[in-house]
């Protein structure tokens, strides 16, 4: 992955919410809880290192716990978005909206429910390294007035991607951000007590800035150029660094997509009206694809490329999306329809095993050549957040169109607007 922008501040929002005024100054007393949670030595050999090595490891235990916890929300937010298909871009702006939001209450404290301490506190003892995860985990739950809006940020961040290994990639980011000052605060616990106090003191400080990167987040979910911002950076240090690599062709794949300004032709002018009367948006220029081959569900494998000459409609979905299997029946009835005037859709499945689709496909009676995506990596190359997603290719091969979210293909304006490309796309090769 070369998100290294995006780690990185993921990374730096887990390091301000170790500073953050909720936990800073409760380090001392998480560290010694921590310390009495392994017992203490047998003799008084060696003791003290004995004791060290004792908080350390309780604090690796702690450290996981609430590091799975984060994961599985991260997990739970990005199966959210996926799941709601073309409805995760209101989703999303919702976010970014809250995520400002929160932003804005940090640095000027005008929502006071948001100040409602959720702090977990420990009655007991924690007794044993199952003690620590699980005092870790509880620590994960309960979200602090502070930390909070960062971990919502970064969530709603890792969960617009909608995958699952990628948002829990993210959230493990985080918890390395706020779990690495941890256990440095454990092994170094004399020196910890003295340097904490230089960070106490602009606690202030730290809190505004922790504001300023929710805003940021906040904007960069609600304009959705998250993306956007790794890709400029990325281009910054290919041209201004000695060792020049070659450009990921995902970025470029998912610029060219993205780019509003653009111009120039797309398809001819009655096809263009045609695309119109039917609803589908008509990109600003043809973009080239990402090849790939992956196998066929009945055997075999396919390759994207070998399909030039016809007009392609190249669907990510799975089985158990409801918006994808809505979409199911008419993509069978408009391929029945076109199929034979040089029409192909290629449904590519996104990560589920051969044995499901193969069901879902024979109850369904669908005909048309389905792809088996196991490993995500064809919907990671066309940076795929929803499904379903399906892009429309020429009979050149380029993309022309893409709609996010489900539809009724089998309408009379849908059938005109492909009809159409087939024809012009004909007349061009004559």
């Amino acid at each position: 992955m070369n998100d290294y922008p995006s780690l990185l501040l993921v990374f730096a929002a887990g390091l301000l919410s170790f500073l953050s005024p909720c936990i800073l100054p409760l380090i001392p007393s998480y560290l010694s809880i921590l310390g009495t949670a392994g017992g203490k030595a047998k003799n008084q050999e060696g003791q003290e290192a004995a004791q060290k090595s004792m908080l350390l490891i309780t604090t690796v235990c702690f450290v996981l716990g609430f590091t799975v916890v984060f994961i599985v929300l991260s997990i739970i937010m990005s199966v959210t978005f996926l799941f709601m298909g073309g409805a995760s871009v209101y989703i999303r702006i919702a976010a970014g909206i809250i995520v400002i939001v929160l932003g804005l209450n940090v640095l000027f404290d005008f929502i006071s429910i948001l100040n409602y301490e959720k702090r977990f506190h420990f009655t007991k003892k924690l007794r044993g390294l199952p003690g620590a995860f699980i005092g870790g985990a509880a620590f994960g739950a309960g979200w602090t007035p502070c930390v909070g809006p960062i971990l919502a940020g970064v969530l709603f961040l890792a969960g617009q991607s909608g995958k699952a290994g990628i948002a829990a990639f993210y959230l493990g980011v985080y918890s390395l951000g706020l779990g690495i000052p941890f256990l440095l605060a454990a092994a170094f616990f004399d020196r910890f007590l003295v340097r904490s106090a230089w960070f106490r003191a602009r606690l202030p400080v730290i809190q505004k800035i922790s504001g300023v990167l929710l805003i940021v987040i906040g904007f960069l979910i609600l304009s959705d150029r998250f993306s956007a911002l790794n890709s400029a950076l990325q281009k910054w240090q290919y041209q201004y660094t000695e060792t020049h690599v070659t450009e990921d062709p995902r970025t470029v794949f998912n610029d060219a997509i993205n780019d509003s300004e653009a111009a120039g032709y797309v398809v001819s002018g009655d096809t263009e009206q045609a695309f119109h009367d039917a609803g589908l948006r008509l990109l600003n220029r043809r973009v080239k694809p990402i090849d790939f081959t992956l196998p066929l569900l009945n055997g075999g494998s396919a390759a994207l490329s070998s399909h030039k000459g016809k007009v392609v409609i190249l669907n990510f979905w799975a089985t158990w999306c409801p918006p994808c299997r809505g979409e199911m029946p008419s993509m069978e009835a408009l391929y029945q329809r076109l199929h034979s005037k040089g029409l192909e859709i290629l449904a590519v499945d996104m990560g589920e095993s051969q044995g499901n689709v193969q069901q879902f496909v024979e109850e369904g009676n669908f005909t048309f050549p389905v792809l088996l995506d196991e490993d995500n990596e064809a919907a990671y190359q066309y940076g795929i957040s929803a499904i379903p997603t399906s892009f429309i290719l020429d009979r050149d091969g380029m993309i022309v169109s893409k709609i996010v979210g489900g539809m009724n293909w089998n309408t009379p304006q849908v059938a005109a607007a492909l009809e159409a490309l087939l024809v012009s796309g004909a007349a061009m090769q004559e």
